[in-house]
């Protein structure tokens, strides 16, 4: 399978870098131990399931994306995905000019 990044670039994908940028949200919030890793492993097959069952012939960074933060909440890793979210957001701003002037900061409750 191949992804359109932001700038319009086709690549390969690589489930390795889901896996990795879900591993750093977490590590925010959380020390790693084996069985949070294998916790997170199992998020990101669900996500590169999705991926395949949509059967997008390239699915862009963003609908990867919104994938990964609906398994994590769907897991129950509410922080993790807290984190995750904030992260793009944040990196959204700076790559439009706004990183110095606004900063992300999320907090989700869940209601009854």
């Amino acid at each position: 399978m191949q992804i359109i990044k932001r700038n319009g670039q086709v690549t390969d994908f690589n489930p390795d870098k889901i896996y990795q940028a879900i591993l750093k949200a977490a590590q925010t919030v959380y020390v790693l131990d084996d069985q949070l890793r294998e916790d997170l492993a199992q998020v990101t097959k669900k996500v590169v399931l999705d991926l395949e069952d949509a059967q997008v012939e390239r699915p862009t960074i963003s609908m990867i994306q919104s994938q990964v933060e609906n398994r994590l909440m769907d897991a129950g890793f509410v922080k993790i995905a807290e984190h995750y979210i904030s992260y793009r957001l944040q990196r959204d701003l700076e790559r439009n000019g706004y990183g110095d002037q606004l900063a992300v900061h999320l907090h989700f409750e869940r209601l009854k």
